[in-house]
């Protein structure tokens, strides 16, 4: 990103950076007097409107859905999560909440890092939002709901479950 608003300063035209499934960085306007910009993020689609090839099947960007032994499966494409077989309705906030704390497992994020990250980084929703949300997350994961693991006065880590021989 720093070498997108250095160019920027540079005279240089942006093109697009990928930023995952959220699409790309398509342009950054610097803020006169500011040392902030803003960032416009999003899917470059044909001008004449033809349809766009669909993402391959599978998880993200073609990886199959993760799986941790056969007892939590989650499907990041198809935005589904398994539980010991048995598929378990998530709000969407529940699943990106999910997908954000197994994304880096064993690194301890903030309510604050985690309102940023799942919620929109504006929003008007306190800290405990977060709080209710993995009760809510825990609730339906079950015997599995000891793999989001509270931080005292922190926040809160996934803990992926141990591997036999470990």
């Amino acid at each position: 990103m720093s070498q997108l608003i250095d160019g920027l300063r540079n005279g240089h035209d942006p093109h697009p950076v990928p930023s995952g499934d959220q699409g790309a960085v398509l342009s950054v306007v610097p803020i006169p007097g500011s040392d902030q910009a803003l960032v416009i993020v999003g899917h470059m689609v044909p001008a004449d409107g033809r349809a766009v090839p669909a993402a391959p099947a599978g998880g993200a960007a073609g990886r199959p859905p993760e799986r941790e032994g056969d007892d939590l499966v989650v499907d990041r494409a198809s935005r589904v999560v398994r539980v010991d077989g048995e598929e378990i309705s998530l709000t969407y906030r529940e699943f990106e909440l999910l997908d954000y704390l197994r994304s880096s497992p064993g690194r301890v994020y903030n309510r604050r890092q985690l309102l940023a990250a799942v919620w929109d980084r504006y929003t008007d929703q306190g800290v405990r939002t977060v709080d209710v949300h993995v009760l809510r997350l825990r609730r339906k994961l079950g015997r599995h709901a000891n793999r989001i693991v509270t931080v005292r006065n922190v926040g809160y880590k996934y803990q992926p479950p141990r591997r036999p021989g470990r």
